[in-house]
């Protein structure tokens, strides 16, 4: 895997999502395939226009047959994901 700690982190999940299914050398549609996922949806997650279900990451995790390093990676990653879109949600609230 390579570095991802640069960007923000919506951006380094779908990096880090779409690294390893292309070290693995599966196009979106092969993903699909094995996963159960929708193309869609594998696109969706590279992209960051959507945060995966812990479930999801497993699927992913099961298909892939990450490490629990790498799949420590991915949970963290998620869950910064989810706790910026939480606070960019919230801060325009405040007057």
């Amino acid at each position: 895997m390579g570095d991802f700690g640069a960007g923000a982190p919506q951006d380094r999940l779908g990096t880090l999502l779409r690294s390893l299914r292309l070290d693995r050398g599966m196009t979106q549609e092969e993903l699909g395939a094995a996963s159960g996922m929708s193309v869609r949806s594998i696109r969706d997650l590279e992209r960051g226009v959507s945060c995966p279900r812990i479930s999801t990451l497993r699927l992913l995790a099961h298909t892939w047959q990450l490490s629990e390093a790498q799949r420590a990676e991915l949970h963290r990653l998620a869950r910064a994901k989810r706790d910026g879109a939480g606070e960019a949600r919230g801060s325009g609230a405040r007057p």
